[in-house]
């Protein structure tokens, strides 16, 4: 074909009364749309009727399979067919008039941001007509026995009214798609999943009738039940699953939505690498009156030369203290200055979300307000971008706790261990910088440094660590906040490898021991204080696995640790 173009399969097998209405429906309404029909040896005539409309529209095509009963045949001779004559995207679906084709538009219009569409009758309810009780109540039971083996925001598994795009099919092995309808149909949406295409359920209304039979054999269901662990999450993930029993299952499938389904890139994810940036500042606070002021003048004074600070936008995620004020008096002397209020409180990824929306410079810098940046540091984390492979760069932390005490030891030695293993592999944490690519993160994450190093690391490019630019920060003074954090930590983290696959190099507990060997200093009170960290961090990373797959804990929106307020600039 010497243009792309839409085209839909549909497998037939004795649909003599339906067809043709059908394919006239579709004629009418798509006059840019193909049509393949797979006939299964139809013994009613409904090839017939088929050949002597494809005689009249040059839309409407043919071909055949040897004998019925193979779903997975038709379909595997259909996507072969979409793909030798170049069509993209593909909709399969049903004969039998069940499947309306007045939704086939919507099917395109969502194919232009995902690559796997399902029509959906289980989503915002029940749309089924003209089904007896008792065959919708086997239904629904059995798509919601396959979502908790696959652990997948699915409501809808085995429809077979569908919308795949050319990249996906290509990708797949096609020869191994299963005959049997409802395995093939998991398959299929399980290795959209696998190889992280973007899919997307979208409702329609099935319209079935109380007479009608089925083509599936009672065989082929209990099959699918067995076939099904085939594709099963990890036991842990299942059983993690079935906490959310406990809650309303739409805010499993929004959750886990944000990170299977990434955000596109601005601009594709293509950029300028030049010699002068234009730098977008963001700062995120809520009640940080005590500090924010120190924040906003260290960025005033921030010394560059690769590039200018174009604006800074605080994000007061409710704050409910004088922050907003001081931000204010600042705005009114500093045109750069903006304060974006949010009303309420909803974690610091949506408040990343927020600025990202207005962020208008060719990188972007994310900062706490709890945080201090020495004079140099933004010019450190800018000079990295002048090479194109690099995607995001990291700060260095300097912690402001004393180190007489066993929680300031602790907050020293963490940092001095993040250092060292950013200069092997980067980690961002508490200061970052990266071209301005990214749309929106995950708004769930509580480890939101770590979601933008799986975005921009999917995009193919590199992190790198700026080990001079200094950023002051404080950790926590006491044990039970010292604790707190690190479980938090610990369970965002967990949450983010689970569901994407993506784990930060911190996570690595071999690398880690093995620079706690290098560097620890062998003396009587640094031995014990090492041995009581590594068993306090051993801890709290236990009680954040238990909060993630037990207590179905994500603490996206966490307890403020009022001893990390107040920081102080140390000397450059």
């Amino acid at each position: 074909m010497s243009d792309v173009r839409p085209l839909v399969i549909i497998p037939t097998w004795n649909e003599a009364g339906h067809i043709e209405a059908i394919l006239r429906e579709i004629v009418r309404d798509y006059p840019q749309v193909d049509v393949l029909v797979v006939d299964a040896s139809s013994e009613d005539g409904t090839g017939s009727i088929v050949e002597r409309l494809a005689k009249d529209f040059r839309q409407i095509h043919i071909i055949y399979q040897k004998e019925p009963g193979k779903f997975g045949e038709a379909l595997r001779m259909g996507f072969k067919y979409a793909l030798e004559h170049d069509y993209d995207p593909v909709v399969t679906m049903d004969g039998d008039q069940s499947h309306s084709p007045c939704y086939i538009k919507d099917f395109l219009q969502a194919s232009h941001k995902y690559d796997l569409v399902i029509g959906s009758r289980y989503i915002d309810g029940v749309r089924v007509e003209g089904w007896r009780f008792r065959k919708l109540l086997v239904s629904k039971l059995a798509n919601m026995f396959v979502s908790y083996i696959l652990v997948k925001p699915v409501w809808d598994f085995t429809s077979g009214f569908r919308c795949y795009r050319r990249r996906f099919l290509e990708k797949i092995n096609i020869d191994e798609i299963y005959n049997e309808a409802y395995i093939a149909q998991i398959q299929l949406l399980h290795l959209a999943y696998q190889l992280h295409f973007r899919v997307k359920e979208i409702p329609f209304i099935y319209r079935g009738t109380p007479l009608a039979f089925s083509k599936v054999s009672q065989h082929t269901r209990r099959k699918t039940l067995r076939y099904v662990f085939k594709f099963r999450a990890p036991w842990w993930e299942i059983f993690r699953h079935l906490v959310y029993l406990k809650r309303e299952y739409e805010r499993f499938v929004d959750e886990y939505d944000e990170f299977v389904n990434p955000p596109e890139l601005k601009n594709e994810g293509r950029f300028e690498v030049k010699d002068f940036y234009e730098i977008s500042v963001g700062v995120m606070a809520y009640n940080e009156e005590k500090n924010i002021a120190k924040c906003l003048n260290a960025l005033q004074r921030q010394k560059l030369k690769s590039g200018q600070i174009k604006e800074i936008l605080v994000v007061s995620s409710g704050s409910t203290d004088r922050t907003d004020a001081i931000v204010q008096q600042f705005a009114q002397k500093d045109a750069r200055i903006r304060l974006i209020r949010q009303a309420r409180r909803m974690g610091k990824a949506s408040a990343i979300n927020e600025f990202l929306k207005r962020a208008s410079g060719d990188i972007v810098v994310l900062e706490s307000a709890d945080t201090i940046a020495h004079e140099h540091t933004v010019e450190e984390l800018i000079k990295p971008f002048r090479y194109p492979e690099v995607g995001m760069v990291g700060a260095h932390p300097v912690p402001v706790n004393k180190k007489n005490s066993f929680v300031g030891f602790c907050v020293h030695k963490l940092w001095e261990l993040h250092h060292h293993m950013a200069l092997q592999s980067p980690k961002c944490g508490e200061m970052v910088a990266f071209r301005n690519i990214v749309t929106r993160i995950p708004r769930y994450t509580a480890v939101d440094e770590a979601a933008i190093e799986a975005i921009i690391s999917k995009a193919g490019l590199k992190l790198a660590y700026a080990s001079r630019a200094l950023v002051t920060n404080k950790g926590p003074e006491t044990f039970g906040d010292f604790f707190k954090q690190r479980r938090r930590i610990a369970s965002g983290h967990r949450h983010l490898k689970a569901l994407i696959g993506y784990e930060v190099t911190t996570l690595k507990t071999s690398k880690i021991l093995k620079l706690v060997w290098q560097l620890q200093r062998w003396t009587p009170r640094e031995t014990l204080f090492m041995f009581l960290l590594i068993l306090v961090e051993a801890f709290a990373r236990f009680m954040g696995l238990l909060d993630f797959y037990i207590r179905d804990k994500n603490p996206f929106i966490w307890d403020i640790s009022v001893t990390t307020k107040d920081v102080y600039i140390l000397d450059e």
